[in-house]
């Protein structure tokens, strides 16, 4: 597991000892958290004093990607943090070939619009999203539906 700091604090990838931490987290901003442990292995972690400040998370669905709940404690949001964790995802689907994520969000459609996404009809989302508990049971149907094109300057060069 590669720790890396940034800005005075850690991020790394999530492990299955950070599930409690990350579902409490993520329940105490009223968001869905209850597969996480389904796709552990691509959520990301930001911490300081080794406490977790922060997450997101990925689904891998072949070419795309679902960016599950971007959240950061109350008395940290405002500094950048979540702009970090959606670089930090960005990054991740990237080099695992993804070309497009999508997200679902009710409360952040503003925050989302500032990052590039692009609100989308539900009836034009790619089936293998469609088909992401997610999207048919966690997230209610008034839900935005959101995507980003991942950027070719971003993408790992192929030797």
């Amino acid at each position: 597991m590669k720790v890396r700091a940034i800005d005075g604090m850690n991020h790394r990838e999530a492990t299955y000892t950070d599930l409690r931490a990350i579902k409490e987290l993520l329940s105490s901003s009223n968001l869905p958290s209850e597969d996480c442990e389904e796709h552990i292995e691509n959520f990301i972690v930001i911490e300081e004093k080794g406490k977790i400040i922060g997450v997101g998370g990925l689904e891998i669905r072949g070419v795309f990607g679902l960016v599950r709940s971007i959240v950061v404690v109350p008395e940290k949001r405002g500094k950048g943090i979540a702009k970090k964790i959606d670089k930090l995802i960005e990054e991740k689907a990237s080099s695992l070939g993804i070309n497009t994520l999508y997200l679902l969000t009710e409360s952040a459609i503003e925050y989302f619009i500032k990052l590039g996404f692009i609100i989308k009809d539900r009836a034009e989302t790619p089936i293998s999203i469609m088909e992401t508990k997610q999207f048919k049971a966690l997230c209610p149907s008034s839900a935005k539906v959101m995507f980003r094109e991942i950027s070719y300057k971003n993408r790992p060069k192929k030797l």
